[in-house]
Formats: C-alpha cells, structure tokens, sequence
C-alpha cells in the first residue's frame, strides 16, 4: 500500500517538475492545462494512466517476490553463511540428547530426569519411548555478520536490490513486447505470400 500511495502522488508518464521557489505556480499552470483538456482526452490519459500504474505494480510485485529468492538465491547463501561461520556454541559440534518420551524429561547426559518413576509406570501402560535428537550449535548476530559481509552482502543494500529486480523485470517484459512484435510482422508477412501464391496458382 506504501508504493501504491507513492505512485499515485504523481503520473507516472508525466515529468516530475523541478523543485523551486515558484513551486505553487508551477502547479498552478500544470491544473490550467489540464482544464483545457478536452473531457475524452482527460479520460485517454487517464486510462493510460492507469494502465501504466497497474503494470508497474506487477512489476515491482514480481520483483519482490523472484529477486531475493530466484536470483539471489537467499536459502543457499544463509546456509552457506551459517556453515562457514565460526561457531562458538558447542565449540560448533553437534550435540545429542535424550528425550525421555513417557515424562517428557531431557538429560543431556541420558539421566533421567524428576519423575522418572511416574514415567516409567506411563511407559509400562502409555507405550512411551526415550529417543535421542541432534542439536546443531547455534549462530550468534556477531558470527553471522563476520561471513555475511562476504557471501550474502545483498542485505546491506536491500532497496537497491529490490531497484535492480525491478529493472530486470522491466527489461524482460519491453523484450517480450519486442518479441512479440516481430513474430506478428513476420506471421503476417507469410499469410500475405501464402495468399498472393493461392490467388496467382487460382488465377493461372
């Protein structure tokens, strides 16, 4: 909604004036010449206005959600940051502890915790079991930072990413247009030779 509002401050399609003294009779003469518009031509550019605004919504839209995850690939590079950073929690090994599944006590070291007799009387009838599970050491903001910098360096310029995607998106769909444009010349160029040969093969 915060673009949205951002967009509608101004047309997209028109040029932003400069900033001035005279800045309010620049305004001024901007809404006289919009009074001497005619009503269908206020209502064409209006409609290209909006048209115009609802593309780069979907842009910016689609930019947002392809660009960090497609083309910067944000799983694989905070996997990478958590893998060659130097962890001190568990000295970065992995841990092992046991879950004791009729109590719900954990010991690190495979004692059994308070309770251990009422847990065992709810094995006996609950059919609970003790189970051991890995913990992997934790990452502290300070250790994620020291690898960040190097391998994801995408998060210290979040909007200029976000600016970039855009342009890449903005770039494919003028090349998609373009595409498009030809395909279209050049089909109706084969329909009208295949149409002259079928009059000139009927006519002989």
């Amino acid at each position: 909604s915060f673009v949205k509002d951002c967009v509608s401050v101004w047309p997209l399609r028109r040029p932003i004036p400069e900033v001035s003294n005279d800045h309010g009779d620049v305004v001024k003469e901007i809404e006289m010449q919009q009074e001497k518009k005619g009503r269908y031509q206020m209502w064409k550019e209006q409609r290209v206005e909006n048209k115009a605004q609802k593309t780069f919504m979907k842009l910016f839209q689609k930019a947002i959600k392809r660009h960090f995850d497609i083309d910067v690939e944000v799983a694989h590079r905070l996997r990478c940051c958590y893998a060659w950073a130097e962890k001190k929690h568990q000295d970065g090994k992995v841990t092992s502890i046991l879950i004791d599944g009729t109590s719900g006590a954990v010991d690190v070291d495979g004692h059994q915790g308070s309770g251990g007799s009422a847990g065992a009387g709810a094995g006996l009838f609950g059919g609970g079991r003790t189970r051991y599970v890995e913990l992997d050491p934790k990452i502290s903001y300070v250790e994620f930072r020291e690898v960040q910098k190097s391998i994801f360096p995408h998060l210290d310029r979040v909007s200029e990413e976000f600016c970039n995607g855009f342009k890449e998106e903005l770039w494919i769909l003028q090349g998609t247009r373009r595409q498009n444009a030809v395909l279209k010349r050049e089909s109706l160029a084969f329909l009208a030779v295949v149409s002259l040969l079928d009059l000139g093969i009927t006519l002989s």
